[in-house]
Formats: structure tokens, C-alpha cells, sequence
């Protein structure tokens, strides 16, 4: 009885028993689905119900990700963005008409960051001149349109960069598709359920 209750104690005591979290998972892991106890918030995408965009890169893509937790989505400029989840605005900007792949455009991008419940903060950039329909401190719902896609900022083609920061890192965030809930691939297209 007594080794039975040391055993129980080392497992209790975190040496072998690890409750997994998703920092403990590589992005290809969480991409795989190998996550299978992930508990994080489930996302909306971020543009109109039934509407199907493409994902150009995602998590860690080589051009101009590496080593980001941020998506980028190709869509026309004016394509309507909405609120990925519930929050208050906490900064916007919409009066920009500047883009291109110089390093002078870097801080051109039009935006909007909205904070949710738990601190988090999520990021949408390179929307159009005048593109924003949300101001400071306004609340916004999940689904609720907030801004018009561009090219601002450090851009070669209009798109929506989306991207969300917790505790000063961005984080991979799991979102509702069509298919079920995924951490989203590049190089594919997913429709807004």
C-alpha cells in the first residue's frame, strides 16, 4: 500500500502527469491537430458569413512571418473585416493612403486593435483610407463589421494582416470554419461558416 501511494504521489506531483498546454505544441503540432485538449477561444473569421477567402501565410510562413504568430488573408481592397471576437477598440487608424515593400511604409498600415475579456489583444492591418467604422472605445461583438480591407502600410497587394498578442507575444489562434475548428494553413481557402 505504501509504494502504491508514493506511485500516485510522484504522478500527482507533475513528473509524469504534465497537464499539456499549447505552448507545449510546435505550430506544425497545433496545425496537425495534435492538440486535442486545446481549450483556447475559438476565433471567428474575421469577414462575413459565407464569404471565402484565401490564406496567404500563416504562422511562421517564410516571406514575411518568420518567427510571427500572424495570418495573412488576400482579399480585394473594401472587402468588409469584422470582429474575429467580442471587445473594446482600443486604438484605430484610418488616414493613411501609403503602401509599398519599402521600409519607410512600415508604419503606414491604417488599423484597428480591439482588447477582449482575458487582455488579449487582436491586431487587423493594411485596411483602406478612410476604412475604419469603429473608434476608441467602442464595444464590438463577434461577427459585427468594424473596417474595410487594403494595402496600407508594408504591403505588396491588398490583404487583411491579422494577429493576436497576449502578455506582449503573439499567439496562434484557433478559428470556425466550414470544416470545423482549425489553426489555419497557408496556401488555403476557408469559407466563413
Amino acid at each position: 500500500m505504501k509504494f502504491a501511494c508514493t506511485i500516485l504521489l510522484f504522478l500527482i506531483s507533475g513528473s509524469i502527469l504534465h497537464a499539456q498546454t499549447q505552448s507545449d505544441y510546435s505550430i506544425r503540432e497545433l496545425k496537425n491537430g495534435s492538440f486535442t485538449t486545446d481549450k483556447t477561444y475559438i476565433y471567428a473569421l474575421p469577414f462575413q458569413k459565407g464569404k471565402k477567402v484565401y490564406l496567404v501565410q500563416a504562422y511562421d510562413s517564410k516571406f514575411s512571418h518568420k518567427g510571427e504568430n500572424a495570418l495573412d488573408f488576400k482579399v480585394k481592397e473594401g472587402t468588409t473585416i469584422c470582429a474575429a471576437r467580442e471587445g473594446t477598440v482600443i486604438a484605430v487608424r484610418s488616414d493613411s493612403d501609403k503602401g509599398g515593400l519599402k521600409p519607410e511604409h512600415l508604419s503606414d498600415g491604417n488599423f484597428i486593435s480591439i482588447q477582449h475579456s482575458d487582455g488579449s489583444v487582436a491586431h487587423y492591418w493594411h485596411l483602406k483610407k478612410d476604412g475604419v467604422v469603429v473608434k476608441v472605445a467602442d464595444k464590438v461583438v463577434k461577427g459585427q463589421v468594424i473596417g474595410y480591407s487594403g494595402n496600407t502600410g508594408y504591403s505588396a497587394f491588398p490583404h487583411l494582416h491579422f494577429e493576436v498578442v497576449q502578455n506582449g507575444n503573439q499567439v496562434p489562434t484557433r478559428f470556425s470554419t466550414k470544416k470545423g475548428i482549425k489553426y489555419l494553413r497557408p496556401s488555403k481557402k476557408y469559407l466563413v461558416p
